[in-house]
């Protein structure tokens, strides 16, 4: 699980900082932030998650699950990876979970 939670909290980082780095601009501008809002609430979230995960606890584990699969759209490449590879440890250490 102590893999799975320091990915989740490296995807995390970096969609929280991708939001950051979007949004600025983009508000800036008079644009609308809605796609780097979500980066950057899914990257909280991911953190969060990532915390929880590392406690063993089985909520975090379906949160870790749905936050990757919503991930999959940013850093597109990276985003994917990290989320099979979160879902694959994640489901197979599920016994161990409280």
């Amino acid at each position: 699980m102590n893999i799975a939670s320091t990915l989740l909290w490296i995807l995390g980082v970096l969609n929280f900082l991708g939001g950051i780095a979007l949004g600025i601009p983009q508000i800036a501008q008079g644009k609308s932030a809605v796609f780097p809002f979500y980066i950057f609430i899914l990257g909280i979230a991911a953190c969060i998650s990532g915390y929880f995960l590392r406690k063993k606890q089985r909520a975090a584990a379906i949160a870790a699950i749905v936050v990757s699969v919503l991930l999959f759209v940013s850093p597109p490449l990276i985003g994917l990876i990290l989320g099979i590879i979160i879902i694959i440890l994640v489901t197979m250490k599920w016994k161990e979970l409280s």
